[in-house]
């Protein structure tokens, strides 16, 4: 797309925050403008900068149909610029930040933004926080937008569930595994299927059955009626799906949950085959080419089952990803290194499983990095596969 390109209706420019330093050397100052002013989209915005972030998340990014904040920094002809979008992961609202132009660090505008100052400052948030609809306002984006639409009849409980999962601390062991972990995922399990935008498959209740009986219930809200909806049909039932909902075609798919890392601040991909240009086991070069990072390996039972799930972690580990065992990812997400990264991407959708800094750390890390033994073994990895 180019600068001159029709903005889009689902990607376009929030409101974009410019510090710019004065002159007469008496510091900075921050100009807002409002959205809708040239230029009017996030990708022909990007498309004008002098530079352009070589990231391969910035495609991704850009990607996702949601509005795009701005925050740039001028200073003697230097510019750079960061985006921000707000996303819904697992029913959650996150704000995801990416580097748009080419060497700029992601906190590095943090502290000439007041915008930025207070964002870090939300240590938890739902959809509906005051505090997080001022910042949403003030950015130029719209959170009934990206807030996810339940059926309905399952609407009343869905927003009570929604506000638990982003709120509710379950202790300090925030682990997959943990009692706490595991009602997390459960509770996103079951948001997901009462949606009004996705169409709830078999297979997405048979995995919620399973996460259901190894769980402990006695730490979720409203257990009774969450027991009665998993142990019948009732969140298969399509009535109340958004009008052009319909089922997914019969197409392998697969989510690979990626760890922060130089690569990004961590999320889950869903890869899927057979699509497109493909090659002869149904990889997508074009779809998932560009993935790269750190990311959990599936367990052997699975890997035995799923010839897909073989076929990707194959592709993947063929382009550099480097994968680690669920042991191997609680020991990185509870360290240094784990933190450091998420700290760089401004915050992570796995937040709640990485260890947060303190602000004497984060301020030693500008200057002083941690150890970071994972990155120097995904840099070896990728030195072995270019060699």
């Amino acid at each position: 797309m180019t600068a001159s390109a029709a903005p889009t209706p689902f990607n376009p420019l929030g409101a974009r925050f410019v510090a710019t330093w004065q002159q007469d050397c008496s510091g900075w100052t921050v100009e807002r403008h409002e959205p809708g002013t040239a230029p009017a989209s996030a990708e022909a915005y990007v498309d004008g900068l002098p530079t352009r972030s070589p990231s391969t998340v910035l495609a991704s990014f850009l990607g996702q149909a949601s509005p795009m904040a701005v925050f740039e920094l001028d200073c003697d002809g230097v510019r750079k610029a960061v985006g921000l979008k707000l996303m819904s992961v697992s029913s959650n609202p996150v704000m995801v930040r990416q580097p748009l132009t080419d060497g700029t660090e992601m906190r590095e505008l943090d502290k000439l933004h007041p915008v930025l100052v207070r964002l870090d400052g939300l240590a938890t948030y739902h959809w509906g926080t005051p505090a997080f609809l001022d910042l949403c306002e003030a950015m130029g984006l719209d959170p009934q937008a990206a807030r996810p639409r339940f059926r309905a009849r399952f609407k009343d409980l869905a927003e009570e569930l929604l506000r638990w999962r982003c709120t509710v601390r379950l202790g300090a062991d925030a682990s997959w595994e943990s009692p706490g972990g595991k009602a997390r995922q459960a509770v996103s399990m079951v948001l997901e299927m009462m949606r009004a935008d996705a169409y709830p498959g078999p297979g997405h209740l048979d995995r919620l059955r399973d996460c259901w009986a190894g769980m402990d219930r006695s730490l979720l809200p409203h257990v009774g009626e969450l027991d009665e909806l998993v142990n019948s049909d009732e969140l298969l039932d399509t009535a109340g799906l958004d009008a052009g909902v319909v089922r997914p075609r019969e197409i392998p798919a697969t989510g690979v949950t990626f760890l922060p890392s130089r690569h990004g601040s961590g999320y889950t991909a869903t890869v899927s085959g057979y699509w497109g240009q493909h090659e002869p086991d149904g990889w997508v070069p074009e779809g998932y080419g560009d993935l790269r990072g750190i990311a959990i390996e599936p367990d052997r039972d699975a890997l035995a089952e799923q010839a897909w799930l073989r076929a990707v972690v194959r592709r993947l580990r063929g382009q550099g990803v480097l994968f680690l065992s669920m042991a191997e990812a609680r020991a990185y997400l509870a360290g240094n290194e784990a933190a450091y990264w998420a700290w760089r991407a401004g915050g992570t959708p796995l937040s709640v499983f990485v260890r947060r800094s303190a602000p004497g750390q984060r301020l030693l890390w500008r200057v002083w990095p941690p150890a970071l033994p994972r990155d120097r073994e995904l840099a070896a990895l990728r030195r072995g596969i270019a060699g």
